[in-house]
């Protein structure tokens, strides 16, 4: 019992958690987006992070949603990241940042299937 009760636990420290994922221009992959508004990204980055995952943080005054992986890398949590959050600013810098179990603080990277989800997204509106 002991050791089912250690793995266990193990299990739970190796998900990544959304607390972890922040915006950083050195870590995941960064995108401009132009002549969208605010609103029509924020929609957009809502569908693309509630594909294949479940939104479990999201502040539009900020800009930041944050999903768990439900459908793929058990444990794998993704950000997305809006700046500025101007409802009518010329251009938007995208940051997407996706952590899995295991990995190192520093070890980000992004989501392809996430910025292909919203270019979706967008287009739609």
């Amino acid at each position: 019992m002991k050791i089912i009760a250690l793995l266990f636990s193990l299990l739970l420290v190796s998900c990544a958690s959304t607390d972890s994922l922040q915006s950083n221009g050195d870590f995941g992959d960064n995108y401009v987006v132009t002549g969208k508004s605010y609103d029509q990204i924020w929609r957009a980055a809502t569908v693309a992070m509630s594909t294949d995952m479940s939104i479990v943080e999201s502040h539009k005054p900020s800009g930041v949603i944050k999903s768990k992986v439900v459908n793929g890398t058990a444990g794998k949590v993704v950000g997305f990241f809006i700046q500025p959050t101007d409802t009518s600013a010329p251009s938007y810098s995208i940051n997407i940042v996706s952590k899995k179990p295991f990995q190192s603080r520093y070890d980000k990277d992004g989501e392809p299937s996430v910025w292909e989800d919203f270019k979706q997204a967008i287009k739609r509106q």
